[in-house]
């Protein structure tokens, strides 16, 4: 027995000591990975057709985008496994990009394959109202995607289809998420000049493969007119594009001439033929109509002849025996009667009545002038030898005494009412020359130059300010059912970013691109663009730091030329969300009031106003240890966010801007708790500013609130709350907090929307064409003088200097000439009387 015993024993101890070896984890897994099986993955997104080859053998995924393919164990198949970059269709291509986790993990899980797609898309251009544009005119087209792929096109690129990334996949909490991609168009270049609104156009090519682009082509008609006469004038108009390319265009048979599909942009335009015609610049940005104004021969000999009007006129007010010889000259003798020149009774300055000499008949006597006593002598001539007789001497008639008052003769009544009369003429002539230079609006002057309805007329120094709420006893002006005071409408608006902060827990982004807050032009178009939708001023997230003061101090640059307000949202927390210190934040309040106490951008509520976030985490007594030096020259309001921190709060503060951008007004009753806020901020003679949202999203930085913007009715309905707590000013949540997404600045996913909607709650109309111009620098509107006004004041002006100098030296002559020189009665001494 010892011989078969033997032989069964060998192998048993054989085997034991190769368990021995064997490591655990083997005895656990080895054989299922080692072993053949089926290899199970799903593609992301799901997608037909995706061919996969493993160890030499290729399957292809069904309509869900499951693969099932058998491979001889899971150990490397990492390597082992070929995702195919293949076409999936006619117009689909899909490139391998990731799997989740590792694939040797396929033995008990199945594995998610990530694809990024490739999309076939072609397009095409039409003019706004539909009629198909050649794409022959146009010279480039810029695309953009939501990665930021930049794909530039000129030439036969326009009309070839192209092929763009449509999907790639990202890492989520559950697995591969596919992401699609859209793209916007940044700019189409036509003569010169972009003839779309930058990222105004998105296109997905997930759902469209085909896509349809809008070019901004407008109806223009040219005109031309006398510029003094305003009747038809030139030939046509010489027409200079952006791209420097000049044409003519001819006037048709009734005086003008019409460009249906101009490019938007600035062309210069000048009047060919009929005078003189100098370019001008014509910002076409919608259907109209362009009068320009020639001067034409007719014009210009118009203004000859009164120049040398002028010229004659002032020779002859400075020379006025030139005038005397010149009407001499030109009458003729037949029509001169014999004059006389009326004696003067001595000692009076006045002409002697004449006395009527007799004749007798047949004497012959002729009358003669009046002698110097007053009398007339009349001389007897004999009929036969014409010898005269002696002279009859009449007695000559008592000159009458002047009056004297005072030793002085007074001024003749004639010359004083001439004096009077001048001065009426010329202070008649001064009038009418100020009204002609005043400056005549060439279009009405822009809404941003009246003050607003708002803001209440400057009052004495020690008025109380618009803010302070009256007592109750007070009595109060009628208001019409359904309706209130208007108020300022404040945008909280914020300058943190840099080209980087876009790329983290954002899922919207600007039309205007993904900016910096370094950009003057883009601080310059949100102030634009808010202007446009109505709203007042901004309230500027800020704390004292060297890139903040820096950008804080160029939009209050931007802002002055705007005629736009500004505010403060002090930031009292940290990263963190935990207060700074409180030395830190009284340096701060300090800084701004030291900068900005007396700058008139922040004259909202006659002080600055700065919100404190943060306020509510500190004691009455911290606050006003903090802030009470400050409120001499500062509205410091505070952040509470409900009726009890405002009452603990009293009298340290000015008043509360609640920021509530979660609130749902649609689901919930926010107007109640906002008109408690408001009743107990004014309860303490506080300043309320009541908050307005569009919507809230902030899942991206780890928020699980939601509120739906409901296509503007969420707006609605947050605005319609605000206005019914009675508040001082609205504060609008936000312009551009694009993490937290409650903006309302233009959009990718929203474009002009929300903008839109806050415009019509305002009783405002944004015109977007213009609203998102890239080329537009000024939404001012021209002032100056019409062309005839401008040759009329041009002549005015040059005659002002001839006529003071010749009104001067007659004064002077008239001073230097002796009363009797000028026909004035002699000044008589009251001793000699």
């Amino acid at each position: 027995m010892n011989g078969p015993l033997s032989r069964l024993l060998l192998p048993l101890v054989v085997v034991a000591t190769l368990l021995a070896l064997t490591p655990v984890a083997a005895l656990a897994d080895g054989p299922a990975s080692r072993r053949p099986g089926v290899l199970r993955m799903q593609t992301v997104p799901p997608l037909a057709g995706v061919q996969v080859t493993v160890d030499g053998t290729t399957v292809r995924s069904d309509r869900h985008g499951r693969i099932a393919v058998r491979v001889r164990n899971f150990l490397g198949l990492a390597d082992r496994i070929v995702v195919a970059s293949a076409a999936v269709g006619p117009d689909r291509r899909v490139v391998f990009d990731r799997f989740r986790g590792s694939p040797d993990a396929g033995v008990r899980r199945i594995v998610e394959v990530g694809l990024r797609t490739v999309r076939r898309v072609s397009w095409s251009f039409v003019e706004r109202l539909g009629a198909p544009v050649p794409a022959d005119r146009i010279t480039t087209m810029r695309l953009r995607s939501s990665t930021g792929e930049i794909h530039e096109l000129s030439g036969a690129d326009l009309v070839r289809p192209r092929w763009v990334a449509e999907s790639r996949t990202q890492q989520g909490p559950r697995g591969l998420a596919s992401k699609q991609l859209y793209y916007v168009v940044d700019s189409v270049v036509v003569d010169g000049t972009s003839v779309v609104n930058r990222a105004a156009q998105r296109f997905v090519p997930w759902d469209r493969q085909e896509w349809v682009i809008e070019l901004l082509f407008f109806k223009v008609t040219f005109s031309a007119t006398d510029m003094i006469f305003s009747r038809r004038a030139g030939d046509g108009v010489m027409l200079t594009r952006a791209d420097g390319r000049a044409e003519q265009l001819g006037f048709t048979a009734d005086g003008t001439v019409l460009v249906p599909d101009l490019p938007r942009g600035t062309y210069e335009v000048k009047v060919a033929g009929g005078g003189v015609s100098f370019g001008r610049p014509v910002s076409i940005s919608r259907d109209q109509q362009v009068v320009l104004s020639v001067i034409s021969p007719l014009d210009l000999s118009l203004v000859i002849l009164g120049v040398l009007a002028v010229a004659l006129g002032l020779i002859l007010v400075g020379r006025p025996h030139l005038g005397r010889a010149l009407l001499r000259w030109r009458r003729p003798s037949w029509l001169r009667l014999p004059t006389r020149r009326p004696a003067v009774a001595p000692g009076s300055g006045t002409p002697a009545q004449p006395v009527p000499a007799p004749t007798s008949p047949g004497t012959g006597e002729q009358p003669v002038p009046v002698s110097a006593g007053g009398s007339e002598q009349p001389v007897p001539v004999s009929a036969g030898a014409g010898v005269p007789d002696p002279p009859v001497t009449e007695p000559a008639a008592p000159a009458t005494r002047p009056q004297v008052v005072h030793g002085a003769s007074p001024a003749p009544a004639g010359r004083a009412a001439r004096r009077s009369d001048g001065r009426r003429g010329a202070a008649v002539a001064v009038a009418a020359l100020l009204t002609l230079l005043a400056p005549l609006p060439v279009a009405d002057r822009p809404a941003s130059a009246a003050a607003p309805a708002w803001q209440a007329p400057a009052g004495p120094p020690d008025a109380a300010p618009p803010w302070v709420v009256a007592p109750p006893h007070a009595a109060a002006a009628p208001t019409p059912a359904g309706t209130s005071a208007p108020v300022p409408v404040l945008a909280y608006y914020y300058i943190w970013f840099n080209p980087t902060s876009w790329n983290r827990a954002k899922t919207d982004y600007p039309l205007l691109g993904r900016y910096s807050s370094d950009d003057t032009e883009i601080l310059r178009r949100h102030v634009r663009m808010a202007k446009a939708a109505g709203i007042d001023g901004f309230l500027v997230s800020w704390k004292h730091t060297p890139q903040l003061d820096a950008r804080l101090a160029a939009l209050v640059d931007v802002a002055r030329r705007e005629n736009f307000k500004l505010g403060i949202v002090y930031q009292g927390l940290d990263f963190g969300r935990d207060p700074l210190p409180l030395p830190t934040v009284r340096a701060d309040l300090g800084h701004f009031a030291d900068r900005y106490a007396t700058e008139p951008v922040f004259d909202i509520f006659g002080r600055p106003v700065v919100v404190w976030t943060g306020s509510e985490k500190f004691t009455a007594e911290q606050i006003d240890d903090t802030v009470g030096a400050a409120r001499s020259h500062l509205l410091v309001l505070g952040n509470a966010k409900n009726v009890d921190t405002v009452a603990d709060t009293r009298g340290v503060l000015d008043g509360q801007a609640y920021y509530w951008s979660s609130a749902d007004p649609v689901e919930e009753k926010t107007d109640r708790k906002l008109t408690a806020m408001s009743e107990a901020v004014k309860r303490t003679g506080g300043l309320w500013i009541a908050p307005v949202a569009p919507g809230f999203d902030a899942r991206m930085i780890g928020g699980r609130r939601d509120v739906d913007r409901r296509d503007g009715a969420t707006l609605r309905a947050s605005f319609a709350a605000a206005r019914r707590s009675v508040p001082d000013a609205l504060g609008v949540i936000s312009w551009n907090e694009f993490s937290e997404n409650t903006h309302i600045e233009p959009s990718e996913r929203h474009g002009e929307t929300y903008l839109d909607v806050l415009a019509d709650l305002l009783g405002r109309a944004v015109d977007h064409d213009v609203l998102l111009e890239s080329h537009a620098t000024s939404n001012e509107k021209p002032w100056g003088l019409p062309a005839w006004a401008a040759l009329l004041s041009t002549v005015a002006v040059a005659a002002v200097p001839p006529f003071w100098l010749v009104y001067r030296r007659r004064r002077a002559r008239s001073a230097v000439t002796p009363p009797t020189q000028r026909g004035a009665a002699p000044q008589v001494d009251p001793v000699d009387l």
